[in-house]
């Protein structure tokens, strides 16, 4: 289309342009191209504006987000629909308000904090520990600056914050925690059965009168619409480093210089009982506690348990409830002192007291790796690929720009390109706009492909990337227009979706029957022997069910409602293909006597931590209602 402009501006459609070109200079002055467009504001908070440019980056992050999380098969409409636009902006001023409401009061995070928290991603992490480069490298794929990033996490870090208070601060009485552990800790005894498909996908049967009569009843159904075929050619990162060639002296070479890379470092992890004191404690306090922390190590010593002992007598409410355990100690994320009693020790070795800021604290190291270094010959499979795909990336990031302007600067067809970048022009199958396989499963291609400048006008299309590291442009090659399709194309079709329909039905009606039986006084193993399948019995220790399609049974058992006058319940559910049948005998609940303490402490802290999320939401809430918001939607 750009071509056919070209081509055409000369003449009265030259002069045209000039003219028109000539107004807005004429009017507001040349000045005004290079000072820049008036800034623009999507909406007003509290009297501040919210400029398009904040918006517009939400916007892109937002897209972003959900294009990783569901692929690149998300309606594109709805990216431009208003109430997708909404939904960011309606984000993005309750980020405003809560950023304004944390500055207020103090909350933030300090830059040690800001590093331990980015350093805990496990995405940027390699073996387990945090890399510098792939934490750039990532955010920056990511489309933000890392100065962007980090102060997301800041803001981000002082919402946890806030988050933790309100949750510290809930008022959690024993009756709240009496009704959870009822529920959370409650029982049931029960038996089930399965009807599975297969038997009545024997049963089932469907007549050629059934099919003929469900296509002409419903013909307007088996529509075969609009399709393309379109010629294609593809830059890939995975195609070229196929052709890369790397020599066995340039894999040693890398192995060597870069040995780090294959070594696990050495790991430690560690449990401890930390006794508290005061950083302006007198001396008396000081050597008070450090005797009680040796007498516990005289405890441990002479073979009680750390973990049980750590419960009771620890201090830290983090790892407490836990047995002390503190998982993986790594260099730089605890105290100097600690950290040096800690790589001291050997394994299971119980240390002295040892003195922090915090107070004094009794240390056991419970696992000890040593580095471990791959050899060459296990890793240079993997070094070769690594090679192979940077000298890939490299020749890509070349031939991308000559893929560009090829395909531009020859609209009516793909092999210039493809003759000057050494690429194979092929063909794809037939698609529709909504549904495609091979390069029309991307929804981008098939947008294209029915766009006015491919279809219609018979150029090339634009550059389309697909992820990040390959390019596709088409060409229009065939089409077929939507028409209704004859009964013997969808013969099998139909025939197989009636089959499935009416064994779905019998299963169905079969379980209703057998649970109709049993209601009405039949016994549950007379009733299972008329279909000859067996009863389980529901595991009353839900930890101990694995298996998927068990828990799915579980879940159907502990949402139905308990038996009444001490009598059974029975009742069916479909899950999937399968249907369940189910004798639900009796719902024991959880007794708060029978949990130990540490069950006990989980349960307070699971509703400190709901009730923490109430206030939180109470909390954005009220910014918002006492909040000046006004919205400019024609900015959006």
């Amino acid at each position: 289309m750009l071509t056919a402009i070209k081509e055409r501006a000369s003449g009265w459609i030259a002069w045209a342009l000039v003219i028109l070109i000539s107004i807005p200079f004429a009017l507001w002055g040349i000045n005004s191209y290079f000072e820049g467009a008036s800034k623009v504001s999507v909406a007003s908070v509290n009297g501040i504006d919210l400029e398009e440019a904040m918006y517009q980056q939400a916007l892109s992050e937002q897209r972003r987000a959900m294009v990783q999380l569901m692929g690149r098969n998300v309606d594109a409409d709805y990216f431009a629909s208003t109430p997708f636009k909404l939904q960011v902006l309606e984000t993005l001023i309750d980020s405003n308000l809560q950023a304004e409401y944390l500055r207020e009061r103090g909350y933030r995070l300090t830059d040690a904090q800001l590093s331990e928290r980015i350093a805990s991603f496990s995405a940027f992490q390699i073996d387990g520990q945090f890399d510098p480069v792939r934490y750039e490298q990532m955010v920056r794929n990511a489309g933000l600056t890392l100065e962007a990033f980090e102060g997301q996490q800041r803001q981000q870090g002082a919402v946890d914050q806030l988050r933790a208070g309100l949750s510290s601060s809930s008022l959690v009485v024993p009756s709240m925690t009496e009704r959870a552990v009822a529920l959370l800790f409650q029982t049931r005894r029960a038996a089930y059965a399965t009807l599975e498909m297969d038997v009545f996908d024997a049963l089932a049967t469907v007549s050629d009168e059934a099919v003929r009569k469900e296509f002409d009843e419903h013909s307007d159904r088996y529509i075969q619409p609009e399709q393309i075929q379109v010629d294609f050619i593809r830059l890939a990162v995975d195609d070229l480093a196929a052709q890369a060639e790397v020599s066995e002296a340039e894999l040693l070479a890398f192995y060597e210089s870069n040995t780090e890379r294959f070594t696990a470092p050495g790991s430690r992890s560690a449990r401890h009982i930390l006794l508290t004191v005061p950083e302006d404690a007198s001396d008396d306090s000081i050597a008070q506690v450090k005797a009680e922390a040796d007498q516990l190590i005289q405890r441990i010593r002479s073979g009680e348990d750390f973990a049980d002992i750590a419960r009771i007598a620890s201090q830290d409410p983090g790892s407490a409830a836990r047995g002390g355990d503190l998982g993986i100690i790594r260099p730089g994320t605890m105290a100097p002192a600690f950290e040096e009693a800690v790589f001291a020790l050997t394994e299971s070795e119980i240390s002295v007291p040892v003195r922090t800021r915090y107070g004094w604290h009794v240390i056991q190291l419970t696992d000890l790796r040593e580095s471990t270094t791959k050899p060459f010959d296990e890793v240079s499979g993997e070094i070769k690929t690594m090679l192979q795909r940077e000298w890939a990336q490299a020749k890509f990031v070349t031939m991308a720009e000559d893929f560009q302007n090829l395909i531009f600067e020859q609209p009516g067809s793909l092999l210039p390109a493809a003759d000057f970048l050494g690429l194979t022009v092929s063909r794809s199958d037939w698609f529709s706009r909504d549904q495609g396989d091979g390069v029309a499963a991307e929804a981008m291609v098939r947008e294209a492909a029915f766009s006015d400048e491919v279809r219609v006008d018979g150029l090339n299309s634009e550059m389309l990337e697909i992820g990040n590291d390959t390019l596709i442009a088409i060409h229009f090659a065939d089409a077929q227009d939507e028409r209704k399709k004859t009964f013997e194309e969808v013969r099998a079709e139909i025939a197989e979706n009636l089959k499935a329909q009416a064994a779905a039905e019998l299963q169905e009606r079969t379980a209703q029957t057998m649970v109709d039986q049993m209601r009405n006084g039949a016994s549950w193993e007379d009733v299972l022997a008329t279909q000859n399948i067996m009863s389980m019995d529901l595991p009353e220790d839900l930890e101990s069910i694995t298996d998927p399609k068990e828990r799915a049974v579980a879940g159907v058992i502990y949402s139905a409602a308990a038996p009444t006058n001490n009598a059974s319940a029975f009742g069916a559910s479909r899950l999937g293909s399968t249907y369940v049948i189910y004798r639900l005998d009796a719902v024991v609940p959880g007794d708060p006597a029978a949990i130990t303490e540490a069950e006990a402490d989980q349960v307070k802290t699971l509703i400190e931590v709901r009730v923490g999320e109430e206030l939180y939401s109470g909390v954005s809430r009220a910014l918002r209602a006492s909040a000046e918001v006004q919205i400019f939607e024609e900015n959006l």
